[in-house]
């Protein structure tokens, strides 16, 4: 299941009650060298979407997600004047092959 640390929690409540939102959706797009993932301000997620919630947050994962998300932590980073949202516990990425090379 995926975990949410306490401060990812914190800082996604903070957006959430700027924008009168009432959760998020955590969703997944295929790239060329694997998934990668990203947020959505939501309502109630979408069909298929499963549910999780921690300290009143509702976080809706996208069944495309859901697997790769399975042992990951939704984290809030502050380095320096650099902050942000991190998965972390992510899989490997595939590794690139052909002879076109990478775009990663």
């Amino acid at each position: 299941m995926l975990g949410v640390t306490d401060s990812a929690v914190k800082e996604l409540k903070k957006i959430i009650s700027d924008s009168n939102g009432t959760g998020i959706r955590v969703f997944a797009s295929q790239g060329c060298c694997g998934p990668s993932y990203g947020f959505d301000l939501t309502e109630n997620g979408n069909d298929g979407d499963s549910l999780l919630e921690k300290d009143g947050l509702k976080i809706f994962i996208d069944p495309a997600a859901s697997n790769s998300l399975d042992n990951a932590t939704i984290d809030f980073v502050e380095e320096g004047s650099h902050n942000g949202f991190m998965i972390q516990g992510l899989p490997e990425p595939n590794a690139c092959s052909g002879s076109g090379g990478c775009c990663c």
